[in-house]
Order: structure tokens, then sequence, then C-alpha cells
């Protein structure tokens, strides 16, 4: 049996499907015989936490409680060493003439592919698609003018340097996994974010459907907005099964729901589910401007969203220029970290709370032999745990200064800065109040105020004019990312049309 849960956005997809699993741990299945695969590790490590606070069940009692593409290499007993890496790609590319920064399969993320490298990012997305390489290249969909002699001559290095060393990438430990019969034999197992999944990821789904008697998949078509990294909504509109919509959304108020719809709606109903779905009680407001200065950002908590890279750079610089606390999705917050041993020391060992070894080392970090003797530091027993009493008679501390004063490697650049932001009432140990992001890098999250630019680069400008479904359903999810207001900026030259 095959149940099928579309989502939009806000409605708990993820909540209804852990509620399903609970009903099944209480009714007295054995958990090892429950699988629920996610898309990444942030996901699965929210629903091995859910499962611990819930039933007291650790990742041990919960075998496959996993990321789907960690399922072939799980079952398949491959180890690390096997799998190509960064510099594997690096010295093929070397011997073919191709330069290339970085060629990354990206764990955390779905075990997807990303390089600087035309040529490698065409062949891995022609293998995710279960075409040719050539028939990848055929499809016209690349930016760059590539050479079909180098992409073959790369491909049939790759195919060498693997046989010779005896390494595989993800997506040859999925095609052995599907052709194996390593796959478990489940009660029940659960899929949550299918939109996302890839052709070659569908058929490890059709493995799972045929080694279990109950299956479960999650998604929303209208949110599937990795196309460009193989994940295939056809596969997902497709899949048979008994279907039904989650119609109450908890996030999405009424201004922000019509808005969305009129997004949607251009997708035509033979490329997409229709769904009768329902926004919060809120009414929300939706706002439109032609600059992000024309925004009030000065209180609350915001997303702010753009289609590509180069919006973000445009206002990070605008940020920076006013200083203005951000944040922004892949780049770390050298603040946020460091007031990690701010909070430690003023908030929980000044305040009497024992700290352990590695929390006492990260503040041990800040601080100069002056304000704590490296000697005496030295003979603290790592799994111990210390009050602020213990560190000064016994392992060195001389001080309980303000951090300020105490925390002297800290520089006073930062020690200024972060200073004046605590001032300001920012919240450095939750991160920023405004964060930076695609629509892409922010996918599942949400905030109060959300603002989207419209903005479209010309290659971008040229897809959307090819093939429109993209960019609508990257709009909707940008658009559904709020909670309360939403502001849209007008493109200053092409951009999408809303």
């Amino acid at each position: 049996m095959t149940n099928i849960i579309f989502g939009p956005p806000g409605t708990g997809k993820t909540w209804t499907l852990l509620e399903e699993v609970e009903n099944f741990i209480k009714q007295g299945v054995d958990p090892s015989k429950i699988g629920f695969f996610t898309f990444s590790k942030n996901a699965t490590q929210e629903v091995h936490d859910r499962m611990y606070s819930k039933f007291q069940l650790t990742k041990k009692e919960l075998p496959h409680f996993r990321t789907l593409h960690s399922l072939g290499f799980t079952q398949l007993g491959y180890s690390r060493e096997k799998v190509m890496k960064d510099a594997h790609y690096k010295e093929i590319g070397k011997t073919c003439g191709i330069e290339l920064t970085y060629a990354i399969w990206d764990e955390d993320n779905g075990g997807v592919f990303s390089s600087d490298s035309p040529f490698l990012s065409l062949i891995e997305l022609a293998k995710a698609r279960n075409i040719t390489t050539e028939q990848q290249f055929n499809l016209d969909e690349h930016n760059q003018d590539l050479d079909i002699t180098t992409l073959k001559r790369l491909e049939k290095e790759i195919l060498n340097y693997k046989r010779d060393r005896g390494t595989v990438d993800w997506n040859d430990m999925i095609n052995e996994f599907v052709k194996s019969k390593l796959c478990p034999k489940l009660k029940v197992a659960f899929i949550d974010e299918a939109q996302d999944l890839s052709i070659m990821q569908w058929k490890v789904v059709e493995k799972i459907r045929d080694n279990c008697e109950i299956l479960y998949i999650a998604g929303d078509d209208d949110q599937c907005i990795y196309k460009w990294r193989g994940a295939d909504v056809t596969s997902f509109l497709n899949f048979p099964g008994d279907r039904r919509t989650l119609q109450q959304s908890y996030r999405v108020p009424k201004k922000i729901f019509d808005v969305a719809n009129k997004i949607i709606s251009r997708i035509p109903n033979n490329k997409r589910v229709k769904k009768n779905w329902m926004p919060t009680e809120d009414e929300g407001s939706v706002d439109y401007h032609y600059d992000l200065e024309e925004i009030d950002i000065s209180k609350g908590k915001w997303l702010i969203l753009a289609r590509d890279r180069w919006k973000l750079d445009e206002y990070e610089a605008y940020f920076k220029d006013n200083n203005i606390y951000f944040e922004r999705k892949g780049f770390e917050d050298r603040y946020k970290e460091k007031y990690k041993s701010i909070d430690l020391w003023e908030n929980k060992l000044k305040k009497g709370e024992p700290l352990t070894f590695e929390e006492c080392h990260t503040i041990k970090k800040k601080m100069t032999n002056e304000s704590w003797e490296n000697k005496m530091f030295k003979a603290m027993v790592k799994d111990g745990f210390y009050d602020i009493n213990t560190l000064k008679n016994k392992y060195g501390l001389k001080t309980e200064a303000p951090w300020q004063s105490a925390f002297t490697r800290m520089g006073e650049s930062d020690t200024k800065k972060i200073t004046e932001l605590l001032n300001r009432g920012e919240d450095l140990k939750n991160g920023a109040r405004i964060k930076l992001s695609t629509v892409h890098g922010v996918k599942g999250n949400e905030r109060d105020n959300v603002v989207l630019s419209l903005s479209l680069t010309k290659t971008t400008f040229e897809s959307y004019e090819k093939n429109p479904d993209d960019e609508h359903r990257t709009m909707y999810t940008g658009v559904t990312r709020s909670k309360k207001s939403l502001h849209i900026i007008y493109p200053n030259k092409r951009g999408y049309d809303l």
C-alpha cells in the first residue's frame, strides 16, 4: 500500500509523517522495521531528536532513519575511503587539462554534486537523470560553450580512474543498490521532501516500496525547485498510490496566500496537482517596492531572498555600508561563533553552572596566560565538569572580569563590534534577525517578514522565457516563506513578471 501526501507550504508534511511513525511505534512495530528517509542530514537529525525525546530511541535502534542517498552506502558496506572526493576530481581534471576549484558531493543535502567545472556538472547531472552524457549535452541546458570532445574525454578518464582505484561516487552507489538484493525488509517506510528526488533516487524509492508493506511519500510538486540539479517532478506526479492533500497551512496568511495562488496557477493543470488548501486566520500584508532602502527592517526577523547570488551581493554591500547586522546563507557568521564563548562565560560559568572541558577550552582560547594559566589548565580531565570556584582554586583561572576585559585574545575590533551589537539588542546567540539567502538555499525555512527580489540574470531570464514553470515554482516557494509580511521588490531591468 502506498500513501502519497501532498503538503502545500506550512501544512506540516514532516509533522504528519512523524505522527504516523509514532502511531506505528505505539502499536508495537519494531523501530528497526521502520524506515524514515529524508533528503538532508539536518532533517535526519531532527527526526532522531524527536524519536529520542518521545521514545528514548537512539540512532542504533533506528538503523533505517537516514538520508535516502546514504541507504545504498550503508547497505552495500562501503567505506569513506572508496568514495570519490574533491582531490580525485582535481587530479582527473589536471590530466585532462581542465581547471577546477572544487568538486564536492554534498552529503548534507541529498548527496548532490556541485563543481565549478561545467563539464563535471553536466556528467553528474546526466547520471542523476539516468540518461547518457551526450543526451544531456544535446538538451542544451548548459550556459557555457562546451566542447563535446573534451566532455567525452573527461567522462572516459573518470571511468578509468574509478576502475583503477576502486572508487565510486554517490550515483554509482544508487545504481548498484537498485540492482542489488540488499534493500532492508520493512514493515513501513516514509519518504520526506519527495519533490526534490532525482530519477535515480526515485528508483531507490521503488526498491523500498517493493520491500515494505506500507509506504508513505510526502512532498509538494509546486515546490520542486531543484530541477537544475536533477530533481524530477514528473516521477513524483506519476508515482502510483492513494493521494490526499493537507489542507490547512499554519504559516501562510490570507494576502500572501492570494499572491502564491496567482503565481502557481500559471502552471498548467496537466503539469501539477491542483490542491485545495487554506491560509491562516491572519490577513498578513503584501507591499511592493523598487528598492530595498524603501523597507523599514529596523525591527523584527527578516528573510531577504533573491533568485540569484549577484542580487544578494548587492544587498550584502548595502547592509555593510549601513552597519546593519545580518547573516548570509552559506557564509560563517563570525560574531555568532565568537559569542559562544561570551555566553558560556557570562551566562553560565559566572552564574554557577558547571561546564565541560570542551566548553572551558572554548573560553580559554579567548584568554591569555595572565587570565588563565596554561600549565594548570592542561591538568584538567577531559571528561570532567568544572564550576568557576574549582577552576580558580585548582586549574589556574585568575579572573572573573567582564568578558571585554577577560577575553584579551578576542581582539579590539571584534570586542568593540560585539559590544555594539549587544547594546543594540541583537541576538548573537541565535543569530542575526536578518538573513540573506537565495530562494533555493532557504527551502523549508520561514520568517515573520520576507523580502523577495524579482530580478533575474540574463541567463535565468532566458530560461524563464523558454520554460516559465520552473520560475513559477521558485517564486511560489519564496513567497510562501512569510508568516506575516511580504515585501516584493520589482526588477531594475529583466525579471519575473508578477
